[in-house]
């Protein structure tokens, strides 16, 4: 990954463009209106310096290649270096294909406003995007929702891009928090028993049960995706600081100083009893999150011992906020965008950065991580928390999900429409982080029984589910 000497400060007044093959398809805004233009690239550019000084000369800010084509499969970091004797080059290239450019910046060396332009080619196809692109058009509204959404320029690759906004979002903390592990946690983290509760913490949960006869009765199957409770989890999230403390009879515990805590629990009345609805527990060591969330859910919860910080500090917040107001202005309709690809791409994107700033809160420092396991092991057992209280919400509504797999889950009905089947939960005036995951609902039909009497584990189950769903045709709606 190529490093920066200094930062480079763009102004994007130029318009935002596709190249695809010949034409540039961009989009310029006058008197406050959006319009999409075409410019055509003369067919004798042969050299790169004459296609950099066309480019220069419309005016141009930012332009994204189209994957698939010539300039994006021929480009090499090697060849802009041959521009250096007319342009001045910054070159970015990912750190497992450095040959290959995520982003081009340049400016003519003779231009006499080196302050207030630059031109920036992006080539998503190296970047590694999670982006479907089947046409210029919908890169053009993926790049443009993001960024109208982010408020800020996407001019990285997905790994720099995460890394910045989570360092860019984060600044404002208190100054003796760092992002360097404390003496005494090394001790903790000593522990294999918790390292292994940790590690275990972050993992999906999955499960799935018989359907009931009452269900066998209904006609229909609705999925529903939920963006990142991970990401939802970082938006109130307490991040352990200052002295690590050893609790040994567990007295320490009060459902809000961050730790990590050994409990014995039973589940007495409650209906999360793997049968109707999954258990809440799998780990003897758990966060202080899962402890509450137990405890909520109706189990009898006796904290036997513990570790738990002296400080707690919403290190997460701004950034978390940023992007959950983003993905849910992408995702509200009647203002979510227009363009269909567009808006999943952006989606999907927020989702990626999401979870790639997440990663970077336990990755070693030698590999741009903040190395704070514990903090990531805080969010894992938030996130956890926060599926069990959705499904108390939702059984208390009288609504018990059939299956759960990762951050989707599953729910029979009689109503066809999603949006009303599970009411509240997708539509509404705050956003929940539920999207319709079957635009068309399966019909409750003989394969979709089968795929729950004959599957025997929920990945299996999904799996032949969203192969049916693929069979629907998305324009037969059946309501």
């Amino acid at each position: 990954m190529s490093k920066r000497a200094h930062p480079i400060s763009f102004l994007y007044a130029n318009p935002t463009g596709v190249l695809s093959d010949r034409e540039i398809l961009l989009l310029d805004e006058a008197q406050g209106k959006r319009a999409l233009r075409s410019i055509f690239v003369p067919p004798d550019l042969g050299e790169l310096h004459a296609l950099l000084a066309f480019l220069w000369e419309t005016g141009v800010g930012s332009l994204w290649i189209m994957p698939g084509t010539p300039l994006s499969q021929s480009a090499t970091c090697a060849c802009f270096e041959q521009a250096r004797q007319h342009w001045v080059v910054v070159t970015h290239a990912d750190s497992s294909e450095q040959a290959r450019p995520t982003g081009v910046f340049l400016w003519p060396k003779e231009s006499r406003q080196q302050e207030a332009r630059r031109l920036s080619l992006l080539f998503p196809e190296h970047a590694g995007w999670p982006w479907v692109l089947p046409d210029a058009t919908s890169l053009l509204a993926t790049v443009t929702y993001l960024e109208q959404a982010l408020a800020r320029p996407v001019l990285d690759s997905p790994a720099l891009f995460a890394h910045q906004m989570l360092s860019d979002l984060t600044r404002d903390r208190p100054p003796s928090w760092s992002h360097s592990p404390p003496e005494s946690l090394h001790a903790l983290l000593g522990k294999e028993e918790i390292m292994r509760s940790m590690r275990e913490a972050g993992r999906a949960l999955s499960w799935a049960r018989p359907l009931t006869l009452g269900e066998l009765r209904q006609r229909y199957l609705h999925k529903y995706t939920h963006l990142s409770r991970d990401l939802e989890a970082c938006l109130t999230a307490r991040l352990g600081g200052g002295t690590l403390e050893y609790s040994p009879n567990g007295r320490a515990y009060d459902a809000l100083r961050p730790g990590t805590w050994r409990i014995h629990i039973e589940r007495a009345g409650s209906i999360f009893d793997m049968k109707h609805l999954p258990g809440c527990l799998e780990s003897e060591w758990v966060s202080t999150p899962q402890v509450k969330c137990c405890q909520d859910i109706g189990y009898r919860v006796d904290v036997l011992e513990g570790y738990c910080w002296s400080q707690a500090h919403n290190l997460l917040t701004p950034w978390a906020e940023t992007l959950w107001r983003a993905a849910a202005r992408l995702s509200l309709p009647p203002r979510s965008p227009r363009h269909g690809q567009g808006r999943a791409n952006g989606v999907q994107t927020i989702k990626d950065l999401a979870e790639r700033g997440i990663a970077l809160l336990a990755q070693d420092k030698s590999q741009g991580g903040w190395n704070r396991p514990d903090w990531w092991a805080t969010i894992a057992g938030g996130s956890r928390a926060l599926l069990f209280s959705h499904l108390a919400r939702l059984a208390k509504q009288g609504v018990m999900p059939v299956l759960i797999e990762r951050d989707a889950l599953w729910v029979v009905a009689d109503d066809p429409n999603p949006l009303t089947a599970v009411p509240g939960l997708v539509s509404g005036h705050h956003w929940k982080g539920y999207r319709v995951g079957y635009e068309v609902p399966l019909a409750l039909s003989r394969e979709v029984k089968a795929a729950f009497t004959t599957l025997d584990q929920p990945e299996h189950i999904a799996r032949a589910l969203d192969t049916l769903a693929e069979e629907v045709p998305q324009g037969k709606r059946v309501f």
